[in-house]
């Protein structure tokens, strides 16, 4: 039976074909249920499908059996029978790598406005301001620079996390990247206000969408997102946002690390890059047919719309996902397809049963494949599983070593090329919550919808570091590409410093009160959009130091404020100059 159908259904529609006329029923289903699919008989296929049959029936209850026959006629029969799997011609065509040239040069900070525009922030900052006036009376006179403070800082609390956002400005364990941006009290105050759509402009159909308040964020990253060309192994699957609050759409999956949370859909690449997203809303009461392929097979047909065709990408998802009408529909769009699939959707499909596969012992295997060359697998290691694939079958069949309990020593079990496959592809999406968990730090919000939004700017943040990577591998393929937590380090840096004034106020502590350590010199670079924004550079007068700028190792007491590096000023060298400078 088909595991998206349910029993009370096929009940009734067992009743309406035994209640009917014999002439209404198409003579190819007699024949094909009576058949068999065994080794021995020799394989024929059968068109099934009929797209209508005229029948004069006079009255309305009969008239219903007839449409109810044609929906049953249009279902596609598979057959499967154990013979030798043809694997197609799947070879990859690479989409030109546009902009690679172009983006030699650039700056971590670049790789993250790829994704997180200006258009997107001044929107926010105006929507931000409207707000603040709805709710206060007042406007917070918010702008998208200082959005990008509230970025950055975000970014730094992520790579240095403490128990409360508080504790960034105590004096016994204030950080100077967060608290010498922003006064404590705006941070807080701008967390509370931050906004993205108008309430009184939304019309009633759009509030339909239970992420209406974010959907203009959303649909932004997602076309940005769109942008960069491909990869040629896609995975399909779940991410998860971790929420604990008040929710119509908080769900409960308790085979996840965070059990409790926001669900979404996702396709990520071999790499972690996300390419296609969507938050799940729940089960939808519209009334509409029933999907072929399923509710969920309808997810994964929804997030490779956006792939090309023609070009033989590779898309793997698990049996939540997986059904056969699935796979052919991907083949259709020449885009290949593998997966686990349960024993329910598996219709027509008789495989060696678990228990003479346990008897074979570790490693054995049975196979069918349909009239599409579509093939089933079954592997036997610790238990059985089943996989599906349009492109990949059992050969060429390797080894994987496994620890044997009855020997206590490491054996080689035999294991089929699709499951080597889908081992290696599927974890696209898994490897994007891994990092994204890294360096992620959570706010408290009554507003729910805001940890969908602080979670997709930590998916930009590693989606630029996916693409700086991408282009390292292709214009230096001998240099060392630069760690996660380094690259969000200069983006945070760069998003509170870049373009920025200096902050003028008063110190956090007083010199009497707290006396400040001899200044190091620092060892870490400043990013190039510091040093080249052209404001607050202004030289100062201190301890003498090795300029940060000369190669024969001068000495100067000249000190860039903003910069914190000292740069020699003087009638033979103007390295304050050449430092700051725009190539």
């Amino acid at each position: 039976m088909d595991g998206n159908s349910s029993d009370l259904e096929q009940l009734e529609e067992e009743e309406e074909e035994d209640d009917d006329d014999e002439e209404l029923i198409p003579q190819a289903m007699h024949d094909d249920g009576s058949s068999d699919s065994s080794d021995e008989e020799d394989y024929q296929v059968e068109s099934v499908v009929q797209s209508s049959i005229e029948v004069e029936v006079p009255t309305t209850q009969n008239t219903f059996k007839k449409q109810s026959v044609k929906d049953n006629a249009k279902k596609k029969e598979y057959r499967w029978r154990k013979k030798q799997f043809q694997p197609p011609s799947v070879d990859f065509i690479a989409s030109d790598e546009e902009g690679t040239e172009d983006r030699c040069n650039w700056t971590p900070y670049m790789y993250f406005k790829q994704f997180v525009t200006d258009e997107m922030l001044q929107e926010t900052a105006e929507q931000t301001n409207l707000y603040s006036v709805q709710k206060e009376g007042k406007s917070v006179n918010t702008t998208a620079k200082e959005i990008e403070k509230v970025l950055g800082m975000y970014m730094h609390m992520g790579l240095v996390q403490m128990s409360c956002v508080r504790a960034y400005w105590e004096m016994e364990s204030k950080l100077p990247a967060v608290c010498d941006v922003m006064s404590r009290d705006r941070f807080l105050k701008l967390l509370t206000l931050i906004h993205f759509q108008d309430n009184f402009s939304v019309s009633d159909d759009a509030k339909k969408d239970k992420l209406w308040k974010l959907r203009p964020w959303l649909q932004n990253l997602r076309e940005q997102f769109l942008c960069i060309p491909p990869e040629e192994c896609h995975a399909v699957d779940e991410i998860m946002v971790p929420f604990k609050g008040k929710s119509h759409l908080r769900v409960y999956m308790p085979a996840k690390p965070h059990k409790w949370g926001f669900k979404m859909w996702g396709r990520a690449g071999q790499s972690g890059f996300l390419y296609d997203f969507d938050v799940c809303q729940g089960a939808e009461h519209q009334d509409r047919e029933k999907s072929e392929v399923g509710v969920t097979g309808e997810v994964v047909l929804k997030m490779t719309s956006t792939l090309p065709a023609g070009k033989n990408h590779k898309v793997f998802a698990d049996n939540y996902f997986t059904s056969v009408p699935l796979v052919q529909h991907l083949k259709e769009r020449e885009i290949h397809y593998i997966g686990t699939i349960r024993m329910n959707r598996m219709a027509n499909c008789t495989m060696m049963d678990e228990r003479e596969m346990k008897k074979h012992g570790r490693g054995s295997m049975d196979f069918r494949v349909n009239q599409d060359n579509n093939i089933i697998v079954r592997w036997f290691d610790n238990k059985a599983v089943n996989l599906i694939s349009s492109f990949v079958g059992i050969e060429p069949v390797g080894n994987v070593k496994r620890w044997d309990r009855k020997s206590k020593t490491h054996i080689m079990v035999p294991r089929p090329a699709i499951v080597e496959a889908y081992n290696k592809f599927m974890g696209g999406v898994d490897l994007l919550d891994m990092l994204s968990a890294l360096y992620k730090f959570s706010f408290r919000s009554r507003r729910w919808y805001m940890y969908i939004w602080w979670h997709t700017v930590t998916v930009a943040v590693i989606n630029a570091w996916n693409l700086y990577r991408r282009d390292q591998k292709m214009l230096y393929p001998k240099m060392k590409t630069m760690a996660l937590r380094r690259f969000q380090a200069l983006v945070g840096t760069s998003l509170t410093s870049a373009g920025k004034a200096k902050k003028v106020g008063r110190p956090l502590s007083c010199p009497e009160a707290a006396p400040s350590a001899p200044r190091k010199r620092s060892s870490c670079s400043v990013p190039l959009d510091v040093r080249r924004d052209a404001m607050d550079h202004f030289p100062t007068w201190e301890t003498r130091q090795r300029c940060k700028h000369c190669t024969n190792n001068h000495f100067s007491h000249v000190y860039c404020e903003k910069c914190k590096v000292h740069l020699c000023l003087n009638k033979d060298r103007n390295c304050f100059r050449d430092y700051h400078k725009v190539k």
